[in-house]
């Protein structure tokens, strides 16, 4: 077993600082996409949720109708 104390050396290296600059400039990048993703996500959400009222709108009015025609019918079967 040696003497030999643990040693951590206090420069930084050029490879260090471009390391970490990199790594710093790839999570702004994902972070900044996934906000633009969820912002995509929301905006479909919103044009889904307009389409099922649309789609409630257009069921309503064709049951109305059917039930309309269903009246006609039972109403003349009656006379």
């Amino acid at each position: 077993m040696s003497n030999e104390k643990f040693h951590i050396e206090k420069s930084i290296s050029v490879g260090h600082i471009l390391t970490t600059l990199v790594l710093i400039i790839g999570a702004f990048t994902y972070f900044t996409d996934f906000d633009k993703r969820i912002s995509a996500t929301e905006q479909e959400i919103q044009f889904i949720k307009a389409q099922r009222v649309e789609d409630a709108r257009r069921i309503e009015k064709r049951l109305d109708s059917i039930d309309a025609k269903l009246d006609r019918i039972l109403e003349g079967s009656n006379n």
